[in-house]
């Protein structure tokens, strides 16, 4: 079992995987923390939900943010900030450069909805009522917070998927490839985007499509940007909200995107009085995601627990599959990912004149197959984390 420890058993002990006493799941945590984050953008989210921030709280932060270096995604967050609480005061430099910082997303996001007025005039006219989720919803919801939008996402009937996106085409917009769950349409001659057509939200298990009946049943008519639309409950957006902060968590993905996530969870929570999270609890289960949330709820927490609200309390629940989850995450992103590269980067035709490329085909080829197998067999992966610990453990008493 000490098949990594020649070459990659430095990397992971710099990451913290093999401290004892640490679990898995905080470990990934603690590291997704840190990647994520750097001093400065802890300081402001710490700021940004506190209950009661004050003046002298603001005053410290800005001896430190600079906007001009921060660029814009992540200053808007700051904007928010000052939009949400006009009581604080800000200087001459950043006050009116975090104003015009709002005003620009704003416009930037009328483009983006006025693609979905266009497309969702006629996808009404044809008696196609489009669901809308994720950024389009927010946006609808809050709408004096302008957001990074770089489309437009909605979920229509599987038998009224392609038919959707047919409509589009008619408008003159395009697209580049039909993914297995979703279409995503740009218009002509642009690579930017416009909306995103999904026949069903995807979740990374086999029972995604499960959580499908309840979401149109709880979802609600709406006028959204002038279309026939539907908006999902507070509890399935927030349930959609926490499973894409995982998949972008353990898949290293719109990383900024991630920050946002936490002003959606709080605004979900808190504007809904009666927010039921049996609701979520009972998608996790009927889709599989369990973990998923889970794990996505612990990195919450771990930016503050101010965000998520009080009546949320998951405690010990599914943490032997969080763990399992955990391991394997750490697993494939540790172990798998450089493999995987460089397995592919020698191609079979490659070695036969060469005979150190053979050399390293022979050796990396019956590797990767075998660390491949292992990620059916959480307990494997459990015992090979836990060998390398100890093995660490030994190294670091030597």
């Amino acid at each position: 079992m000490q098949i990594l420890w020649k070459k990659e058993i430095d990397e992971i002990k710099s990451s913290g995987y093999l401290k004892n006493g640490v679990s898995i799941t905080d470990a990934l945590i603690e590291n997704f923390y840190n990647e994520i984050l750097n001093d400065s953008d802890k300081e402001l989210l710490k700021l940004a939900f506190h209950n009661n921030p004050e003046q002298s709280d603001l005053n410290k932060l800005l001896q430190t943010w600079d906007i001009e270096v921060k660029g814009g995604e992540k200053s808007l967050l700051l904007a928010y900030f000052m939009k949400l609480h006009p009581e604080l005061k800000f200087t001459g430099y950043e006050g009116p450069r975090l104003k015009g910082l709002l005003n620009y997303f704003r416009f930037k996001n009328l483009k983006t909805i006025a693609h979905y007025s266009r497309i969702g005039r006629e996808l009404n006219k044809a008696g196609i009522i489009p669901l809308v989720f994720k950024g389009g919803a927010i946006k609808y919801l809050r709408p004096e917070l302008p957001r990074i939008m770089g489309d437009l996402d909605i979920l229509v009937p599987e038998k009224e998927w392609l038919s959707s996106a047919k409509i589009a085409l008619s408008l003159g917009y395009r697209y580049d490839k039909i993914d297995i769950h979703a279409i995503d349409i740009h218009p002509a001659g642009s690579d930017e985007g416009a909306l995103d057509i999904h026949k069903y939200i995807c979740m990374d298990t086999p029972k995604e499509r499960s959580f499908l009946k309840c979401l149109y049943m709880r979802a609600k008519q709406k006028s959204i940007f002038g279309v026939n639309s539907l908006l999902p409950a507070n509890e399935d957006l927030l349930f959609i909200t926490l499973i894409n902060l995982s998949r972008n968590l353990r898949n290293k993905t719109s990383q900024s995107g991630i920050l946002y996530t936490l002003f959606d969870c709080k605004f979900l929570t808190e504007s809904k009085r009666d927010f039921d999270w049996d609701i979520v609890r009972e998608n996790a289960r009927i889709t599989g995601t369990e973990v998923h949330i889970n794990f996505a709820v612990k990195f919450i927490c771990k930016i503050s627990p101010n965000i998520l609200s009080d009546s949320i309390n998951y405690g010990k629940f599914f943490e032997k599959e969080t763990e399992d989850y955990s391991n394997m995450v750490m697993y494939n992103r540790f172990y798998l990912e450089d493999l995987r590269t460089k397995c592919r980067g020698i191609k079979i035709s490659d070695t036969l004149l060469n005979s150190e490329k053979l050399e390293q085909y022979i050796i990396l080829k019956p590797k990767y197959f075998f660390l491949k197998l292992l990620r059916n067999h959480p307990m494997l992966i459990k015992l090979f984390i836990k060998d390398l610990r100890e093995g660490a453990e030994r190294n670091t008493c030597n």
